[in-house]
């Protein structure tokens, strides 16, 4: 990641953090909106019982609640970049597994059969593009079945100058000549999901 992207990052949710706490505004979601992309990332990624799970960028381990609420108890790992939202993490779910973790400086050495990417790429910070791609193809690596991701999608009817938005046809191009010619893209109104196979 750009370390002036880092820092941004770093600073809007802890700023965002600060001033909404343990609510989806914290990670700018709305409830609905953060409920929505939760729901289709289950219906996208298929069977989760017995899977080994990464959340990548998990924030505060909104997901991993969202799951446990739906009866889902899989094999869990969250990782951020942002320690004090890994902090909240573990304090709400003592049982879940959550790391701290940049993947530009550390190497994450596991396996996991499904990764979740969610808002992760939303904000416009620096080198965002670049570092989309670079993580995207270390995930990749790392998953032993499908990496779901979501992205804002360029052709919805209003964009804020603070979001990165995405032409899913490039990112899609990128996908099947780096990463796998196995892939699945559903756009929506807002924002649209890639399924990246293995097989």
């Amino acid at each position: 990641m750009d370390p002036l992207g880092k820092k941004e990052l770093l600073t809007f949710y802890d700023r965002h953090l600060r001033d909404f706490g343990d609510a989806p505004q914290a990670l700018r979601w709305t409830p609905e909106g953060q409920v929505r992309r939760y729901e289709r990332f289950i219906s996208v990624a298929g069977d989760l019982p017995g899977k080994k799970i990464l959340d990548f960028g998990c924030g505060k381990g909104d997901f991993y609640g969202f799951l446990k609420e739906r009866g889902f108890f899989p094999s869990y790992c969250g990782i951020d970049v942002n320690p004090n939202l890994i902090a909240l993490a573990q304090s709400k779910y003592p049982e879940a597994e959550f790391i701290a973790i940049d993947i530009d400086e550390e190497e994450l050495n596991r396996q996991f059969d499904i990764i979740i990417v969610c808002g992760v790429f939303n904000l416009r910070i620096a080198g965002v593009e670049e570092s989309a791609r670079h993580v995207l193809k270390k995930l990749f690596a790392l998953c032993g079945e499908a990496l779901h991701v979501n992205f804002l999608t360029y052709y919805t009817p209003q964009r804020s100058v603070e979001l990165f938005y995405v032409k899913p046809e490039e990112i899609l191009q990128f996908t099947v000549t780096e990463l796998s010619r196995s892939v699945t893209l559903l756009h929506e109104k807002e924002d649209f999901f890639l399924s990246v196979y293995k097989v």
